[in-house]
């Protein structure tokens, strides 16, 4: 198991915060052509933010794009670039019902092609000894890295498995880690996104008090944190004024032009857009 460890050396700040009309529960983000695409666990639609103007481009996956009900919805939580250019999103495992994945073979293009993630699931399942719930991945040459989401007290881990894994028949795990993320104010954190920098991993992981995969509760912290050579060592992300935040980050994606680091948000409330965050790293291998 990998332990992580806060590390002084390091912070995490936000430091400027931008509402995004129209886009609720905010739970991956990807950098890629100069845009962000924002993913949302509730709805078949993705959005496309322009960091510099603020212009948000919607597009519908598939039926009307609107918010759906938590046992229809898609969850997807991870967003990765395949080495094609196509985009994959990938649904939870949470339920049967987030099985999928959904094949985006162009930025600019409406539509997506879905596909069946059964095998992956099941394989992740009979591991875990609970059902998945995914809520990063990261392509690593030729290896899938998946972040589950520890609840209720349990760990989180990491997965490893073949990059052709997604909608394949039968898969295998190539490596499996457990890790335990540290607490925010008495609550364990837990993955909520990861991406690669290097030969290093940069995670986000949240202290949500809930008893399980499903069900929602209050936030009483963040973190990101860096996993290299299996060591894990984080720092308590912050608000604006200085203040441990309570935000539920739920992405992270890297301008790799600009080294400029952004998080979205999930309020859990669909009155409430998802927030995009430029945030300030110290420490960090970016």
């Amino acid at each position: 198991m990998i332990r992580a460890e806060r590390d002084p050396a390091l912070r995490a700040r936000i430091r400027s915060i931008q509402p995004l009309p129209g886009v609720r529960a905010g739970s991956a983000l990807l950098f890629t052509g100069g845009r962000l695409l924002v993913v949302q666990d509730d709805a078949l639609a993705v959005a496309w933010v322009d960091p510099h103007t603020g212009a948000i481009e919607h597009v519908t996956l598939e039926g009307h794009g609107g918010a759906l009900a938590k046992a229809t919805k898609p969850d997807f939580e991870s967003a990765f670039l395949g080495k094609d250019g196509a985009i994959t999103l990938l649904g939870s495992g949470s339920t049967p019902a987030r099985y999928r994945a959904a094949r985006l073979e162009s930025a600019r293009g409406g539509g997506a092609r879905f596909l069946d993630c059964t095998p992956l699931f099941e394989a992740l399942a009979a591991r875990l000894g609970t059902a998945p719930n995914l809520e990063g991945a990261v392509l690593l040459g030729e290896t899938l890295h998946l972040f589950h989401r520890g609840a209720g007290g349990a760990p989180s881990a990491i997965a490893v498995v073949a990059a052709a894994a997604i909608g394949a028949r039968a898969v295998e795990l190539l490596a499996f880690t457990l890790c335990n993320l540290g607490t925010a104010a008495g609550v364990p954190l837990t993955f909520t996104d990861a991406t690669g920098c290097g030969e290093a991993l940069v995670y986000l992981a949240v202290a949500e008090d809930t008893p399980n995969a499903v069900d929602d509760g209050p936030i009483a912290g963040a973190s990101v944190g860096i996993l290299a050579h299996g060591r894990a060592r984080f720092a308590l992300l912050e608000d604006p004024d200085g203040a441990p935040t309570t935000r539920k980050v739920e992405g992270i994606a890297v301008d790799p032009a600009t080294r400029t680091t952004f998080l979205v948000t999930d309020p859990d409330d669909p009155e409430r857009p998802a927030e995009l965050c430029q945030v300030e790293l110290e420490g960090f291998p970016l």
